[in-house]
C-alpha cells in the first residue's frame, strides 16, 4: 500500500469512526434534540448551501481571518526577529509582551468595541490579537535557538553581520516561525467566533449565535461542522504552501 493510499484510507477511517460514534450517540444515548444525527445535519445543511446562506457567512469570516492573520503574523515575525537578535530590545519589550499575551481575544472584545465600534476593524483587531503573540514567541525562540556552532563558523570564515543574519539566523528561525503561524491560524478561527457572536451582523459566529437564540440545534451543528472543515482545509493549505515555498529550510532544520 502506497503512502498516498494509506493516507486516504486513514482519513476515511478517521471520519467514518467519528460519524459512527456520532450516529450511535444521537440514536441510543442522547436526545436527538441535543445532538442531531448526521443525516439530519446534512439535510439541514443542503438548503443553507443552496440558498447561499453558508457561503455568504463563510466569505465574511474568511475575509476577517485572512486580514487579521496576515497582519498579526507579519508584525509578530518582524518584532520577534528583532527581539531575538537584539538583546536590549528583548529585555525592554519582554515584560510588556508577557503582560499582554495572557489577555485573550475574548477579554479584549469590550475594549475593541469601544475603540473601533462594531465594524470590521474591531474584528481585525481581535484576530490580530489572537495571532500576534503566538507568532512573536515562536519567532523569538527560532532566532535565539540558532546553533552557536554555525554562528562561530560563519564568523571564522569572515562573514559580515548582515550575511550571518540573512544566511544563518533567518533560515534557522523558519521552522519555529512556520510552527507559530500554524498554531496562530487556529487561534485566528477561535478569535473570530466570539467577535462575530457579540458584535457582527454577518459571519459564521453571527450565524451560530442566531441559531442558538432560536434553539436550532441542527443549524448549530451545521455551523460547527463548517468551522471544522474550514479549519482543516486552511491547515492543509498552509502546510502545502509552506512545504513548497520553504522546503529547503524545513528539510534542513526540521518541519512544523
Amino acid at each position: 500500500m502506497t503512502d498516498r493510499v494509506r493516507s486516504v484510507a486513514m482519513f476515511c477511517l478517521s471520519f467514518g469512526v467519528l460519524i459512527g460514534i456520532w450516529q450511535i450517540a444521537s440514536t441510543w444515548f442522547v436526545s436527538p434534540h441535543l445532538i442531531p444525527p448526521p443525516g439530519v445535519v446534512l439535510q439541514t445543511a443542503i438548503p443553507m448551501l443552496t440558498t447561499a446562506e453558508i457561503p455568504r457567512h463563510v466569505s465574511a469570516s474568511l475575509a476577517r481571518v485572512a486580514v487579521g492573520f496576515v497582519l498579526g503574523s507579519a508584525l509578530g515575525i518582524v518584532l520577534g526577529v528583532l527581539m531575538g537578535r537584539i538583546r536590549w530590545v528583548h529585555d525592554l519589550l519582554d515584560p510588556v509582551i508577557e503582560f499582554f499575551r495572557f489577555l485573550s481575544p475574548t477579554a479584549m472584545i469590550p475594549i475593541a468595541v469601544i475603540w473601533f465600534g462594531i465594524g470590521e476593524t474591531s474584528k481585525y483587531f481581535l484576530i490580530f490579537w489572537g495571532t500576534f503573540f503566538i507568532v512573536l514567541i515562536n519567532a523569538i525562540h527560532g532566532v535565539m535557538a540558532t546553533p552557536w556552532d554555525r554562528l562561530r563558523a560563519a564568523e571564522c570564515l569572515g562573514a559580515t553581520r548582515l550575511q550571518i543574519f540573512t544566511l544563518i539566523v533567518l533560515p534557522s528561525a523558519v521552522p519555529s516561525v512556520v510552527t507559530g503561524m500554524r498554531v496562530a491560524l487556529a487561534s485566528s478561527y477561535l478569535s473570530i467566533i466570539p467577535a462575530e457572536i457579540l458584535a457582527a451582523d454577518s459571519g459564521l459566529g453571527f450565524l451560530l449565535q442566531q441559531s442558538s437564540l432560536l434553539v436550532q440545534t441542527n443549524r448549530i451543528f451545521v455551523v460547527l461542522a463548517v468551522f471544522g472543515i474550514l479549519g482543516y482545509l486552511s491547515d492543509r493549505a498552509f502546510l502545502f504552501v509552506t512545504a513548497r515555498a520553504l522546503s529547503s529550510y524545513l528539510e534542513a532544520h526540521g518541519a512544523a
